[in-house]
C-alpha cells in the first residue's frame, strides 16, 4: 500500500489496559520497545478516551477523518483487508484536505539497556556434545550441559555454559525468515525452545508463525512447520512446512502411548488459543488419532478464546496458551500430563495426554466466558480457597520434587503449585516489578518473568527475567536467587581485530599525570549542518564498545542536552605507557530536518587514547571534547 510510507495516515494506539499491570505507564513502554513499535501509545488508564469514542470491546480499529471525526469501525481480528480498502477509500475522499507531512516522534524515556539480552522469553537446558570444538586430545573433558536463550527482542537463539559465557549465537540482531547457517539463519521475535538428544534444538519462531530446528551437529537452521505467515487454520492435518500456525509461544516435547522416546513437539500455537502437535515420526495419538511424521494436527482446543473444560479435546478451549510442560505424577497413579500457562484466562489448566481431558488446575473464574477473574492469591492457607494469578507466562515440572512451577508474569513472581493438592503458593518475589536477588522472598524481584526451566541434578531453577533483560538462577535447596552473568569471551587476536576494522568518526588524546586516579570525560556535541537541528526529545545514547588499561563506571548509558558524560578509573594506567590505553564510545544521536520535521539517526565513534607523561604534574580531573556531527 503506497500510503503507509506516505505520511498521509497516522497510526495511534489507545490503550485500555484489561490486566492492572498493563495500566502501568513503564509497563507499556517495556511492551513498546520489545515489539519495536514506532508509532505513538495512549495509556488511556482510567478509560477516558475509550467512553468518549464509544469503544466497546477490544479490539476495535476506528479510522478518523482530518477533521477528527470518526468515518469507520471495525471490531474483532482478521479485518487487515478491509481496513486497508476503507484507508485506501478515505484518502481518496480526503485527498485535498490532507498534507503528507512526517511527525517527529520519538518514544520518551528509552531505557539503554546494559545487558547481553533484550526481552529473553523462554529458557531450557541442553546436553549436547556437538556445541563446541572438542579440545586437543588429553586435555580437559568439556561440560556438555549448556543453557539456550531465546534472545526475543534480539531475534535470535543463544547457547551458553552454566556460568553464562555465549558459546553459539544463532540468527542476527535483525527480525527475519531465512533457512541456513548460524550467521545467515533469521528469526522473528523466537520464544519457546524444546531439546530433543542427540543434537536438535526445536524453537518456537512466534513473529514468523513457524516451528524452527536448529541442528547442533550439522549448525544449520530448518523450517519443520509453518508458512510464515499467520495463518487461521483451527484443524490442521497438513504436512509441517504446509500447514500454516499463528503466533507458537512455546514448545515442549512428549511420546505417545507405544513409545518411551519422545515422538511428538507439542506446541502452543498462541494465535488460535489451541494446542497442537507435530509428529516427529509415524505414531498413534489418544488412542485412535494416527499421525504420519512431519504431520501437523491441532490436539486440543476449538479455536474459541475461552476458560472451558471438557473431557473431550475438541470441545475445551484456551485463551492465549503461552507456556506448557510435560510431567508425569508418581502417585496416586502415573498420570502423562501437559501443564499449560493459559494466560488471558489467568489460569493453569492441564490436560491428561493419555485421553485428552482438559481440567483446571488454578487460578481462572468458574464460568468458561469470564477472561478477567485474575489477580494475586494464594490458597496454601486455605487449600479450598480460590487462587488468582495474573496473566502467567510460563511453567516448568519438576520430576524429583513433584511440583509445578509458575511464571506469574503479571504480578512479578515465581509460584508453586502441587497438582495433587491443588494447592498455591508464593515461592520467590514480592510483587513489586524490580531487580533484586538475594534470598528471602520480601527482597527478591521480578520484572514480568516469562520462562522457567529446571536442571534437576543441580537442582536449579533458571528464570528468564523478560522485563529486566537477564536470566536469573536460582538454588532451589537454599532458595537463594543470583543473576547469571551472559558474557562473550573473545581472544586477544579476535578483539584486536574487530578493532582493527572499525575506523572511528573522531580520534583524540588526552594526557594524564601518573598520580591521576579517576575522570570525568564530557564530550559536546554540536549540529554543524544548518538545515538540520538537534533533537531534544529523541533518545541519545552512548556504549563503550572497546577499553583498554582502565575502567569506566558504567558501560552505557543517555545523552542528555547534547552533553555525553562518562566517568572513568586509570588506577590501572599507573606505571604503563603506549597506544593501546584507550576507550571507544558508540554515540547513537538524532538530527532533524528544520524545513519537513524528518528526522534521522546517527551513530558515530569517538575514540579517546591515553599517554601517561612522568613531566605532568597536574592530575586532571575532566577531559572535555566538542564534535561537530553532519547530517550525512
Amino acid at each position: 500500500m503506497p500510503w503507509r510510507r506516505s505520511f498521509q495516515v497516522i497510526n495511534l494506539v489507545l490503550l485500555f489496559a484489561k490486566f492492572e499491570n498493563e495500566k502501568v505507564s513503564s509497563n507499556i513502554m517495556a511492551a513498546v520497545q520489545r515489539y519495536g513499535i514506532a508509532h505513538p501509545v495512549v495509556n488511556d488508564s482510567e478509560a477516558v478516551l475509550w467512553k468518549t469514542l464509544e469503544i466497546t470491546c477490544w479490539p476495535t480499529l476506528l479510522i478518523l477523518g482530518p477533521d477528527r471525526k470518526p468515518v469507520f469501525v471495525i471490531i474483532g481480528e482478521g479485518h487487515r483487508d478491509v481496513l486497508f480498502r476503507y484507508v485506501d477509500c478515505a484518502l481518496t475522499f480526503y485527498k485535498n484536505r490532507i498534507i503528507p507531512r512526517p511527525l517527529p516522534l520519538f518514544p520518551k524515556n528509552s531505557e539503554v539497556f546494559q545487558s547481553q539480552l533484550l526481552f529473553p522469553g523462554k529458557i531450557c537446558i541442553i546436553e549436547c556434545e556437538c556445541v563446541e570444538v572438542p579440545t586437543v586430545s588429553g586435555g580437559p573433558k568439556q561440560d556438555s550441559t549448556y543453557l539456550a536463550i531465546a534472545d526475543t527482542g534480539h531475534h535470535r537463539i543463544l547457547i551458553t555454559s552454566l556460568q553464562g559465557e555465549i558459546k553459539v549465537t544463532v540468527g542476527g540482531e535483525a527480525p527475519g525468515w531465512k533457512e541456513g547457517s548460524y550467521a545467515t539463519a533469521q528469526f522473528h521475535s523466537p520464544q519457546g525452545i524444546a531439546f530433543l538428544p542427540p543434537c536438535y534444538l526445536y524453537v518456537a519462531d512466534t513473529g514468523n508463525h513457524s516451528v524452527r530446528l536448529v541442528n547442533l551437529k550439522s549448525k544449520e537452521v530448518n523450517t519443520v512447520a509453518g508458512k510464515g505467515v499467520q495463518g487461521t487454520d483451527k484443524e490442521g492435518g497438513q504436512l509441517g512446512t504446509e500447514q500454516p500456525l499463528a503466533s507458537p509461544w512455546d514448545v515442549c516435547l512428549a511420546h505417545s502411548s507405544n513409545s518411551d522416546d519422545p515422538d511428538l513437539l507439542i506446541i502452543a500455537n498462541a494465535g488460535t488459543h489451541q494446542i497442537w502437535g507435530l509428529a516427529l515420526r509415524d505414531l498413534t495419538w489418544w488412542k485412535k488419532m494416527h499421525l504420519e511424521a512431519g504431520r501437523c494436527l491441532r490436539l486440543a482446543g476449538s479455536g474459541a478464546e475461552e476458560n472451558r473444560n471438557n473431557s473431550y479435546p475438541a470441545k475445551a478451549a484456551f485463551a492465549q496458551p503461552s507456556g506448557i510442560s510435560c510431567g508425569v505424577l508418581q502417585s496416586p497413579s502415573a498420570d502423562y500430563l501437559l501443564f499449560v500457562a493459559d494466560s488471558e484466562s489467568s489460569s493453569i489448566r492441564q490436560i491428561n495426554l493419555k485421553d485428552g481431558s482438559v481440567k483446571a488446575l488454578v487460578g481462572g473464574g468458574k464460568d468458561p466466558m469470564d477472561l478477567f477473574c485474575f489477580g494475586d492469591q494464594d490458597n496454601n492457607s486455605n487449600p479450598k480457597g480460590a487462587v488468582l494469578l495474573q496473566h502467567p507466562l510460563g511453567v516448568a515440572w519438576s520430576t524429583i520434587s513433584q511440583i509445578l512451577y509458575v511464571a506469574d508474569s503479571y504480578n512479578h513472581k515465581i509460584k508453586l503449585v502441587n497438582p495433587l493438592t491443588k494447592v498455591c503458593s508464593t515461592y520467590l518475589g514480592n510483587g513489586k516489578p524490580g531487580f533484586a536477588d538475594g534470598g528471602s522472598e520480601d527482597e527478591i524481584q521480578f520484572n514480568e518473568p516469562g520462562g522457567l526451566c529446571i536442571h534437576e541434578e543441580q537442582r536449579i531453577l533458571y528464570v528468564a527475567d523478560t522485563n529486566n533483560h537477564c536470566i536469573r538462577k536460582v538454588d532451589l535447596v537454599r532458595s537463594v536467587t543470583e543473576t547469571l552473568k551472559i558474557s562473550v569471551k573473545l581472544s586477544a587476536e579476535e578483539t584486536q581485530t574487530l578493532i582493527s576494522n572499525t575506523v572511528p568518526s573522531f580520534e583524540v588524546s588526552a594526557t594524564l599525570a601518573p598520580r591521576s586516579s579517576n575522570f570525568n570525560w564530557t564530550v559536546k556535541f554540536h549540529c554543524a549542518d544548518q538545515q538540520w537541528k538537534w533533537s531534544d526529545d529523541a533518545p541519545h545514547s552512548w556504549k563503550i564498545t572497546h577499553i583498554e588499561g582502565l575502567t569506566a563506571t558504567d558501560k552505557m548509558g543517555h545523552i542528555q542536552d547534547s552533553l555525553m558524560k562518562i566517568d572513568l578509573l586509570c588506577g590501572s594506567l599507573q606505571g604503563s605507557n603506549g597506544p593501546n590505553n584507550y576507550v571507544q564510545v558508540q554515540a547513537d544521536l538524532f538530527l532533524c530536518a528544520i524545513k519537513s520535521g524528518v528526522c534521522k539517526k546517527k551513530s558515530v565513534i569517538i575514540r579517546l587514547n591515553f599517554v601517561l607523561n612522568e613531566n605532568t604534574e597536574v592530575a586532571e580531573s575532566k577531559i572535555q571534547h566538542e564534535f561537530d556531527i553532519n547530517a550525512d
